[in-house]
């Protein structure tokens, strides 16, 4: 779970976080030089607009024509990042199969090491995938169910992996069982309390999403897992939103299967996530992809994928140590102080109802809320068409809800301007 600041850093301190970090020469290679150190010096605080700002104007090449509170889909790279991508993609197209077959084997091997080492677990634990959706299908596919196994599962989960449920369900492999999770919980032990009473003596997999990519509520995993891992029950963690996001340590979430995106909060781009399997559960994992070679216990035999984008994992490096410039604690109080300042001013706003908990350690950038008499989707397109202001709809029951994600390019300006948006359209 979200470490302390003063934990944070004695891990850089350490190099637990740090150790091997791009190599560090191939980001160096690339970035270094467009980097000032100095813009990342003294405390940023949160609210301290005047540093987020200039961060914003060197770092990141933001749209002028609309503001861009939907971040969650996918984030923007930083300057440098975007620089090294670019170059990674030249090398790789003049170079050609002499770069794939002869070099870059060596260059993706050692990419995972760093990524391990970033993540604090062993490199033979982890996999570099596309998405987290396709991490996470490669777990659920792959986790050895026997027929009556039940998994428990709600509302507020992603519907990709809600529907790869389903698919094993038809398919006999298993029994889901969905609950309706509360949408304003007021402690992390009320979000433990729904997910025991819902244990059933059938129940072999607790489904948890870290951060709910519908109304950004963040479900306390190691606890739950610690309550799951009593009773023999597994947990496969979607941590899709949560990394760069949130400050947790990967093991000390006790989930021995979890996805997790690195073009999200990371900024690295479109097309690489990471599946961790505890070492000990990768023999029992079925491969999802055709590969007969890779011994039982190896995860190898989980990321038999083809020809895979070679710039978008050589950029990872770099994504990685641009976000540490930052620090996620850092990153992570002025997301979380950015959505208090949309979401403070519409709590008592008639005719508007948040559906995301105000607690800090209860939701972080992503936010939600919906407009009495409109749907989400209504709602969305008015910001947009109207206001030039996009967020999306997001389905939640029969109105649905408009998701908020701003970014640490964002200013407080962008949240007031939704806010006085949001009061137009409610009042029309």
């Amino acid at each position: 779970m979200p470490h302390s600041r003063k934990k944070f850093l004695q891990q850089i301190t350490s190099g637990l976080i740090l150790a091997g970090l791009p190599s560090i020469a191939s980001a160096k290679e690339n970035n270094n030089e467009n980097i000032d150190a100095t813009d990342f010096a003294g405390e940023g605080a949160p609210d301290d607009e005047k540093f987020w700002k200039r961060i914003a104007r060197k770092y990141y090449d933001t749209p002028k024509d609309y503001i861009n509170l939907e971040n969650g889909y996918y984030g923007m790279q930083p300057k440098p990042v975007l620089q090294a991508f670019q170059k990674n993609i030249e090398k790789a197209n003049k170079q050609g199969a002499r770069f794939a077959r002869k070099e870059y084997p060596a260059i993706a091997a050692t990419i995972k090491k760093e990524l391990a080492a970033f993540l604090n677990v062993a490199d033979e634990e982890i996999i570099i995938t596309r998405n987290a959706t396709e991490a996470l299908n490669i777990a659920i596919q792959g986790y050895p169910f026997s027929p009556g196994d039940e998994v428990l599962l709600n509302q507020l989960d992603y519907f990709s992996m809600i529907e790869t449920f389903q698919l094993l369900e038809k398919r006999g492999q298993l029994t889901i069982k969905a609950f309706d999770m509360p949408l304003l919980p007021t402690t992390e032990e009320e979000i433990v309390e729904v997910y025991k009473q819902q244990l059933t003596a059938k129940t072999k997999i607790i489904l948890l999403t870290h951060v709910s990519n519908i109304n950004g509520l963040i479900v306390p995993v190691a606890k739950i897992a610690a309550m799951a891992r009593q009773r023999g029950i597994d947990i496969i963690c979607d941590s899709a939103h949560a990394l760069g996001h949130l400050p947790f340590s990967l093991p000390d979430l006790g989930a021995n299967y979890v996805g997790l995106n690195l073009h999200k909060w990371i900024g690295n781009p479109v097309g690489a996530g990471v599946l961790y399997i505890k070492k000990e559960k990768i023999a029992g994992t079925k491969a999802l992809f055709g590969d007969v070679a890779a011994a039982a216990d190896d995860i190898r035999k989980l990321a038999h994928f083809g020809t895979t984008p070679f710039a978008v994992v050589m950029t990872i490096p770099d994504s990685l140590a641009f976000h540490q410039k930052l620090g996620v604690d850092r990153i992570a109080a002025r997301l979380h102080y950015l959505k208090s300042q949309w979401v403070q001013p519409l709590i008592a706003q008639p005719g508007v109802e948040i559906v995301t908990p105000a607690a800090p350690q209860l939701s972080g950038a992503i936010a939600s809320f919906r407009i009495t008499g409109k749907t989400a989707t209504q709602t969305s397109d008015i910001l947009y068409t109207q206001h030039n202001i996009m967020t999306v709809g997001r389905t939640l029951g029969p109105q649905g809800c408009v998701r908020v994600t701003p970014s640490i390019f964002n200013a407080t300006e962008d949240c007031k301007k939704l806010v006085a948006a949001v009061k137009v359209i409610a009042g029309s």
